[in-house]
């Protein structure tokens, strides 16, 4: 059909392009950094130091702290600081105290001797084993931030450390971009409970369990919305309940019998800017869009989406499990990722070919990969069905549109995947 002529269809680029453009908005709240799932969200604002940090003078190793114009000289033992804890006298000329690591360094003192470079005599002298210069071995009042500066920017992910950087500083309750609800609905004849004994021509749902689970790793909340049979009605049905803010509905979008998906969302009021791709694996792709309105209600996530409440936002997955993987991480998570504050770009590598490739067709090919010290094996294409080779890839390859044979130590770019 003329309208499957890989010059009628998007490219990869052109598709980006539509849904970069595609207006959406963030929901903001308010949550505490030690609630459940707070892991992994956005930050909706700057967080700013408290205060100086470290808040004072710190040791940075156990040892003395000396007074650096003495040199070398022993010097008299006066007392012991720990962390936690104060010394407020002077010290004075020939004396030490000894410090703990993230103790104050008392007043009078500008240089730490760590314990390995000194030894304590029975009469309370200290022998100094090495040079000494001014401000060895301190941290000084501010040097690591100080108060008022920046310490994570409105973007930032909630890692560990993010959330150990808030603790630090006080921020217990901090504004972060609410988690996009994502339906996941499949469809089709053929398909079965996981937990089902295939017959015939059946297959189990690996779809649904795949789509949910990138939904979670991409930053939304995945609202699994159960399976429906090869039937326009039902499929209406189901997108018409769904009462969420994107829906990813995966099989139906080929041209076939029973392929109701596209024609469904039509006569429903979708505009369907995407209809297919110039794409390998993956070309059945659709993105449908009504009321041109933002996928979320913004800075209100406490207020229900009304039910029901068709998604202003669909987009539909070709049915076979690689093709649906491939277009969710390359063009789905960028409208998530916007969605849940997050910046849509993937990392891209370029890798040394370990082994020959034909020349590729008229689509841009994304095939499963292994990336190691900078070096790829690309598998063997075995049809977009084959999860057993996704499961064992590391990135995807791309082979632009036309892209000659490659042999052995070419380079090639390839996207790294980790969900």
């Amino acid at each position: 059909m003329v309208e499957d002529l890989p010059e009628n269809l998007l490219t990869v680029d052109q598709a980006i392009g539509i849904l970069d453009a595609l207006p959406v908005a963030q929901r903001v709240k308010e949550q505490r950094i030690d609630d459940a799932g707070v892991l992994g969200l956005i930050l909706a604002q700057d967080i700013v130091a408290d205060r100086d940090y470290p808040p004072f003078d710190r040791a940075l190793m156990d040892g003395v702290a000396v007074r650096s114009e003495d040199g070398s000289a022993s010097r008299r033992l006066v007392g012991e600081v720990a962390a936690g804890h104060v010394w407020e006298r002077s010290v004075g000329s020939g004396e030490c105290v000894a410090i703990m690591t993230g103790a104050p360094v008392p007043p009078g003192a500008d240089a730490v001797v760590p314990v390995e470079q000194i030894t304590r005599r029975a009469d309370g002298q200290v022998d100094i084993n090495a040079a000494v210069t001014a401000r060895q071995s301190i941290a000084y009042r501010g040097s690591d931030r100080p108060a008022g500066e920046v310490v994570l920017r409105r973007g930032a992910t909630l890692t560990p450390a993010a959330l150990a950087v808030l603790a630090t500083v006080g921020a217990v309750t901090v504004k972060v971009y609410a988690r996009p609800r994502v339906g996941v609905l499949t469809t089709g004849d053929e398909i079965i409970p996981i937990d089902g004994v295939p017959t015939g021509a059946q297959i189990r749902n690996s779809n649904n369990l795949l789509l949910c689970s990138m939904v979670r790793t991409l930053g939304a909340e995945p609202i699994d919305l159960g399976h429906v049979r090869d039937d326009p009605g039902l499929i209406r049905d189901a997108i018409e309940r769904a009462s969420v803010d994107v829906l990813l509905v995966t099989g139906g979008m080929s041209m076939g019998e029973y392929d109701y998906v596209p024609r469904v969302l039509k006569e429903m009021g979708y505009e369907l800017p995407i209809t297919k791709l110039k794409i390998k694996p993956g070309k059945p792709f659709v993105m449908g869009i009504r009321d041109r309105g933002l996928g979320l209600s913004e800075n209100n996530p406490q207020s229900p989406i009304p039910s029901p409440h068709p998604p202003r936002i669909i987009f539909g997955l070709p049915g076979n499990p690689v093709s649906a993987y491939v277009c969710t991480l390359c063009l789905v998570s960028r409208v998530l990722k916007r969605m849940s504050g997050a910046g849509p770009e993937p990392r891209w590598l370029e890798v040394v070919l370990d082994n020959a490739l034909p020349a590729n067709g008229p689509r841009e090919f994304y095939q499963p990969a292994t990336v190691a010290n900078g070096h790829c094996t690309v598998f063997s294409w075995k049809g977009s069905a084959d999860l057993f080779t996704l499961a064992a890839a590391n990135a995807l390859v791309l082979r632009p549109a036309y892209d000659p044979a490659r042999r052995a130590g070419d380079t090639v770019r390839a996207m790294e995947i980790s969900l």
